[in-house]
């Protein structure tokens, strides 16, 4: 049941904003499960968030292993996402933290979509940056600290799982003569085993949305990592890879490269990069088939028509 909005949840961190000699400006989410709040500790600028109201035990261990991620963040990767001042727990059990406040920190969504990504943000410094992030997302697996690999150790969701969150939604939209069913079904089998082996290497963000990239003119932060996890390799690559369908040169330039990059790394051979990147078009092609028939946003409806014809393309295209 969700709590009443005019409840202002800052007042039961007044003690902790105190303690901490933190001034709160201004109030960006204020409940029902998170408050966010952007303010000033020691003459910096920073921002604030703990689990609030109805929040549950899976918010709080998120914030814990996004503060944990960010405190251990090595040199190369620093640079690309928020900078954490200060953690902890208040009432003995929620966790909070306090990161840099990325200025002017720009959201490089368009509207209120987590599909739509601003024409702007398609240049060449976007693309290296990408690339450069997920290059340092892979590099970082390899030497995660005890304490963190601990937390993470609960967040790896195998093929069975993301089939049974997505695969469902794919029937609605494929259920014509000319489609048989369960030749996706029988691709996804196949592609089992190599998806839950290699799905167990790559520090994944999993939210790689337009709303979480802040930009500062010609520099970009990825902000937001509560749902940090193990996953492979493509799983960022791809969401990043399917919100640039309206760029089609930054699009064809970022998979070429992103798939030279980990090739020469020996990370993957290719034939294992073609069968994460299938599975990830389909199951991403159905979620994101879904959103758009079933729940598209205002700003989304003139581009729906044409989005819709390319999740289909790719989920066919994976079938020959």
């Amino acid at each position: 049941m969700e709590l009443p909005a005019k409840i202002d949840y800052r007042v039961e961190f007044e003690p902790l904003f105190q303690q901490l000699s933190f001034t709160p400006r201004a109030i960006f989410k204020n409940g029902p499960r998170v408050l966010v709040a952007g303010g000033e500790w020691h003459r910096k600028k920073a921002i604030f968030k703990a689990p609030c109201g109805i929040a549950t035990p899976k918010t709080s261990q998120g914030l814990k292993r996004e503060a944990m991620f960010l405190e251990s963040a090595p040199s190369y990767l620093r640079s690309m996402v928020p900078g954490v001042y200060k953690y902890g727990k208040v009432f003995g059990k929620r966790f909070w933290y306090l990161v840099g406040w990325v200025e002017p920190g720009d959201p490089q969504n368009t509207g209120g979509s987590d599909f739509l990504i601003k024409d702007t943000f398609f240049t060449q410094e976007s693309l290296v940056w990408a690339l450069e992030l997920l290059k340092s997302l892979r590099r970082f697996s390899a030497d995660v600290p005890a304490g963190l690999r601990k937390e993470l150790s609960a967040t790896v969701y195998n093929l069975s799982s993301y089939r049974r969150l997505l695969e469902g939604l794919g029937k609605e939209f494929f259920s014509t003569p000319t489609f048989n069913f369960k030749r996706t079904a029988a691709y996804l089998d196949r592609a089992g085993g190599v998806y839950n082996r290699l799905n167990l290497t790559t520090l994944v963000h999993h939210e790689f949305y337009g709303s979480q990239i802040l930009a500062s003119g010609r520099s970009f932060k990825l902000s937001d990592w509560e749902n940090l996890g193990w996953g492979h390799p493509l799983r960022d690559f791809s969401t990043i890879w399917f919100r640039s369908l309206f760029h089609s040169a930054w699009q064809e330039e970022f998979l070429a490269r992103f798939k030279k990059g980990i090739l020469t790394e020996g990370k993957l051979r290719e034939d294992e990069f073609e069968i994460l990147f299938g599975v990830e078009k389909i199951l991403q092609g159905f979620g994101n088939l879904n959103h758009f028939q079933n729940f598209p946003l205002p700003q989304e409806i003139s581009v729906k028509e044409k989005a819709l014809d390319f999740f289909r393309r790719q989920v066919l295209g994976c079938l020959g």
